[in-house]
């Protein structure tokens, strides 16, 4: 840690994976809930704590400032937004992997535990949609949404016949840019050429369809929320094209983050 740097404990079931950007002072190794709430109980309110609900409270409004703007293709804070509003609090989405996959885990709020499933080692692409398809098979009687970006989508795509055959309900909402988002950002950021980023997309529409899903495409954003709502008091396999603008990455994550 460089002079006069944050200090940080590592609460976690290993120890931390020490790199550049990330050395904790302390560690906790051991159950997160069962750290968290011991932590809580032995904490005594203070000036500090009041600092900090200060700085929670400023937080939070940064995050919620661009919740209802309109503008098209979608912010991503307009989108985790939305499905917040959209989901039941025992609601569960598993995210595939891209810039969106971030975006949820700083800005989505949770109620209960185990609601959010994300793959923050690996990172693997394609994952989302087998890991809701397992949600929807074991919790039948909860909203299940898979998040993927178009390109983590078309690796396992062919596992909506899977969904579709066996009756599931589940939602998969394809957050849509026509590039590798993550890879772009992390190239401009270390000052690379933007390269071999771009592809085109089938119709989503049209490839529900095709399996027996039905497919939507967001165009206003507006219709975004509604639209999910409508799709699980329906039922079935429903397919979401929601195209995103990702200008906002550059305001909100710092260099080391897209360096690392």
């Amino acid at each position: 840690m460089h002079e006069g740097g944050t200090k940080v404990i590592h609460i976690n079931f290993n120890s931390a994976q020490v790199d550049e950007v990330y050395f904790p002072q302390l560690e906790i190794v051991g159950d997160i809930k069962t750290t968290v709430n011991r932590l809580a109980q032995a904490l005594k309110l203070n000036n500090c704590s009041l600092e900090l609900l200060a700085f929670r409270k400023r937080i939070k409004q940064v995050i919620h400032e661009k919740d209802n703007d309109d503008s098209y293709p979608l912010l991503p804070q307009r989108i985790v937004a939305d499905v917040r509003r959209g989901l039941d609090k025992d609601a569960i989405i598993a995210l595939d992997n891209g810039m969106y996959k971030i975006w949820f885990a700083r800005h989505y709020h949770t109620y209960m535990s185990n609601t959010v499933l994300l793959d923050n080692a690996l990172a693997t692409m394609g994952a989302g949609l087998p890991s809701a398809i397992a949600c929807a098979l074991l919790y039948p009687q909860r909203q299940v949404m898979a998040i993927c970006g178009d390109g983590g989508f078309m690796m396992n795509s062919q596992e909506i016949e899977t969904a579709t055959r066996l009756g599931l309900n589940l939602v998969v909402l394809i957050v849509t840019d026509s590039a590798f988002g993550m890879i772009r950002w992390k190239q401009e950021g270390q000052g690379l050429d933007d390269f071999g980023l771009e592809y085109n997309n089938p119709d989503f529409v049209k490839y529900a369809d095709s399996y027996g899903a039905k497919g939507h495409k967001v165009e206003d954003a507006n219709q975004f929320l509604p639209l999910i709502g409508s799709c699980f008091s329906e039922g079935g396999v429903h397919i979401i094209d929601v195209p995103i603008d990702y200008k906002e990455n550059k305001a909100l994550f710092p260099k080391q983050l897209r360096n690392a």
